[in-house]
């Protein structure tokens, strides 16, 4: 299907920053789209799966390697 996937780096930024930055993206999609979030922040490895699991998206996938996280949240 090779569907785009939009991108936001959000390592080197601490809380609440990578959930602000993942909202703000999220809000710019169309349902269906998808959002890969890299980050660094250990709060937000718990924060931005939560949030989008709370308003619907779907968490396509979370790689962790070493400090750094790599979510896919699919837009409802």
């Amino acid at each position: 299907m090779g569907q785009y996937m939009h991108k936001l780096d959000a390592r080197g930024r601490v809380c609440p920053l990578p959930l602000f930055y993942t909202k703000k993206e999220i809000e710019k999609l169309k349902p269906g789209e998808e959002l890969e979030v890299l980050t660094d922040d250990t709060i937000a490895k718990n924060t931005i799966p939560q949030w989008s699991r709370e308003h619907g998206h779907e968490i396509v996938k979370v790689e962790e390697a070493g400090s750094e996280l790599r979510v896919i949240i699919k837009k409802r």
